[in-house]
């Protein structure tokens, strides 16, 4: 883990799963990081499907990501890929992996799985939104 994010920093905590909500996650995650904004990204409970290689887990993903491409925007995999280039970090948390069945290897190689005070300890004085 890099050093803890500062009051300059965001956090974006990711608790749902439906996909309009993760692609404006993930929409404000890539541009945050272009201006040159650090990022972490945090799954709990349903927002974990968001850190799984197969989505599986995130309502209308198929069709939302058609939509998106046949009107020439970024889907939530596009935005993903950007967010983990970039050097965004994705984190989980544990208690959400087991809540939703999951085994560690549905999620990316990228995402940490950790505990909830170990997340606040090292984004506890950034801004946060949650998704």
């Amino acid at each position: 883990m890099r050093e803890p994010l500062t009051c300059s920093d965001l956090a974006i905590i990711v608790v749902n799963a439906e996909y309009e909500r993760l692609h404006a996650a993930f929409m404000i995650a890539a541009t945050t990081m272009a201006i040159g904004i650090r990022v972490v990204m945090f799954g709990m409970g349903a927002g974990v499907a968001a850190f799984c290689s197969d989505w599986q887990g995130v309502t209308s993903f198929s069709m939302e990501e058609v939509r998106r491409q046949k009107a020439g925007v970024a889907g939530l995999e596009e935005l993903r890929t950007a967010v983990i280039e970039m050097g965004g970090e994705l984190m989980v948390c544990e208690s959400g992996v087991k809540v939703m069945g999951l085994e560690s290897d549905a999620l990316l190689k990228e995402v940490r799985c950790l505990g909830l005070v170990c997340f606040l300890e090292y984004g506890g004085t950034c801004r946060q939104l949650v998704f």
